[in-house]
């Protein structure tokens, strides 16, 4: 009898474990280029689960949305404040997608901490070590990475046995730079990823019956039709500018610059920040990473910081899309759809710290320190699913 009660107890615990979770980041997809007309198999799927909108953090930009993604932090806590930013003992750091560049832990090594498989593949800020830690499995970022091999390694994971697997792909974010969020080559894309993807997530729900799957992205697109060049607009002082579409941050070596610098930007039309007025919604308080200035566009205007006249046509050639807005600006929300949880519907808009605390929560996770985002009850499986054992 006493045996019985121990083997209850263990396969009781069984049913009361989560079943694996598969994130997938499709680099600009932007919830407004998410429909039954541009993907109508992945709309199709959707409609099997929840579908809302992500709001990315502010700049709404490749590596701070994903950095959020990954630590459920706002971009002040995490330390990625950017696709680019001047650090006071590192310089100036670009499109990096090291996770040392991490200031909070990501969810895959408070997985792997938590005595879970987790696999990471093409995330930014998800290659190497963080502070001695890595994930089960990994797969960098380089010039020999694609959508194909990601998707594969994604497959292989799963099949191995992975609890977490967070998986980059690209997206549409280089059509809509080129071309424009609402072009041809865009729509062309999209009809791609839908043809490549659906049958690709039938297979996987196929083979992991209790696979909850997460499809999102780090920002959306906004068509930009003005330009403004802020190294004209900052000359004779000494700044240092870091532009990221439609917004940017100023580096100023004179503080006694900050008066000039913000009267020049705001006369043309941009708003400005010193590190002591930003927003609290910006979430960068507390961090040295962000620009002594702040400086935002309106949507549809794009800044630029080209200095010769190389780097202003490489500019000019993606710049017909632009991001980096606020999050709730138009084009910038993501597409969100929850697979997995037992539940239908629509469910608003998620910020994307959110996802991480939640996903956390459905698998057990332990954070070293509490993320800023929340748990999103609704996103959480519906009942208690049955899972593999955990036992050697």
């Amino acid at each position: 009898m006493k045996i019985f009660r121990i083997l209850l107890l263990v396969f009781g615990s069984l049913l009361l474990q989560a079943g694996p979770v598969l994130v997938l980041s499709f680099d600009a997809l932007g919830n407004d280029r998410f429909n039954p007309s541009t993907m109508p198999q992945l709309w199709a799927i959707a409609q099997e689960g929840l579908r809302g909108r992500g709001l990315p953090p502010f700049p709404s930009t490749t590596f701070n949305g994903h950095a959020t993604l990954a630590t459920g932090c706002w971009p002040g806590h995490h330390g990625i404040v950017a696709n680019g930013f001047y650090d006071p003992q590192l310089g100036r750091v670009d499109h990096s997608a090291r996770a040392k560049f991490l200031e909070r832990e990501p969810l895959w090594i408070a997985a792997t901490r938590s005595g879970l498989k987790a696999a990471v593949a093409g995330w930014p800020c998800g290659d190497g070590p963080w502070r001695g830690e890595v994930p089960w499995r990994q797969l960098p970022f380089d010039s020999t990475y694609t959508d194909p091999i990601a998707l594969d390694f994604a497959d292989r994971a799963l099949t191995e046995g992975a609890d977490l697997v967070m998986t980059y792909l690209s997206g549409v974010d280089e059509e809509g730079h080129r071309h424009g969020p609402t072009s041809a080559e865009v729509a062309s894309k999209l009809k791609v990823i839908d043809s490549q993807m659906a049958p690709w997530l039938r297979r996987q729900q196929a083979r992991h019956p209790n696979l909850q799957i997460w499809l999102l992205a780090d920002h959306g697109m906004a068509t930009t039709t003005r330009r403004i060049h802020l190294p004209t607009l900052l000359g004779g002082l000494s700044a240092r500018v870091v532009a990221h579409g439609g917004s940017a941050y100023a580096y100023l070596a004179q503080p006694s610059d900050l008066p000039a610098a913000s009267a020049r930007l705001r006369q043309a039309g941009l708003q400005v920040w010193t590190r002591s007025e930003l927003p609290t919604g910006f979430g960068l308080a507390g961090t040295l990473r962000s620009g002594d200035l702040t400086i935002l566009a309106p949507s549809g205007t794009w800044l630029s910081q080209a200095l010769t006249p190389e780097q202003d046509a490489n500019e000019r050639s993606g710049r017909s899309g632009a991001h980096a807005y606020r999050g709730e600006d138009a084009g910038m929300a993501t597409w969100l759809v929850v697979l997995g949880t037992g539940r239908r519907g629509t469910i608003g808009d998620i910020p994307l710290m959110d996802v991480a605390p939640t996903v956390a929560a459905h698998l057990g996770i332990r954070w070293q320190t509490p993320p800023d985002g929340k748990v999103v009850p609704r996103l959480l499986s519906k009942k208690p699913i049955k899972a593999k054992s955990k036992l050697p």
